[in-house]
């Protein structure tokens, strides 16, 4: 009888020290998942803020293309909607990207659920990014032709292609160094993620 109170005693105690011990696994997980979730928000947000304001841009970039190329320099109507079509295109895309990784949706139980959108999200960013490339090209191309072979538009004098081809590199500059910079973040968000299941 006295055996049964004891080991009656042992397992209650067992009991007890198994549910502190969960008890503070869970709250560990509490915090772990709150400090995962600020580093991911931290490093996604910036691409957030590029994205909303990458798709402002576009579409106010639209009105001053028309006035600017057709308005001032006097280019042919078709490469000026065709490089208006392409910016609210990519405007589009770029709210809609957004949309797929907006806070209510990395906030959620799942990790796994959320390095899934944020790979998804990269992976359009990367094939639209390389899409959006030959049209600009296209443009570009299209553009000169029309300026220099296409119109009489008097060019001032001493002007030649050499600024031209300074402005479309320095774009270009900047569109590589943002692309680079949204890759990182969204790197660093996703292994964040791996390195927190791992120890999970």
């Amino acid at each position: 009888m006295e055996n049964q109170i004891n080991n009656l005693q042992e397992l209650e105690e067992l009991r007890s020290q198994v549910a502190e011990f969960k008890n503070r696994m869970d709250k560990q997980e509490i915090v772990s998942r709150h400090l995962l979730n600020e580093a991911m928000m931290g490093h996604v947000s910036w691409v957030k803020h590029m994205s909303i304001w990458g798709g402002i841009l576009d579409f106010a970039l639209v009105p001053f293309v028309i006035y600017a190329l057709h308005g001032i320099v006097g280019v042919s109507w078709a490469p000026v909607i065709f490089i208006c079509l392409v910016l609210m295109v990519e405007g589009i895309i770029n709210f809609w990207n957004f949309s797929t990784i907006r806070d209510k949706h990395l906030a959620t139980d799942n990790v796994l659920s959320a390095q899934q959108r944020l790979t998804n999200f990269k992976r359009r960013e990367k094939l639209y990014t390389f899409g959006v490339i030959p049209f600009i090209l296209i443009f570009v191309v299209w553009l000169l032709f029309d300026v220099y072979y296409g119109t009489d538009i008097p060019l001032p004098s001493g002007y030649n292609l050499i600024f031209d081809f300074v402005v479309i590199a320095v774009g270009l500059a900047v569109v590589v160094y943002i692309y680079h910079r949204e890759m990182r973040s969204l790197n660093k968000a996703i292994k964040e993620i791996d390195e927190f299941n791992k120890n999970m």
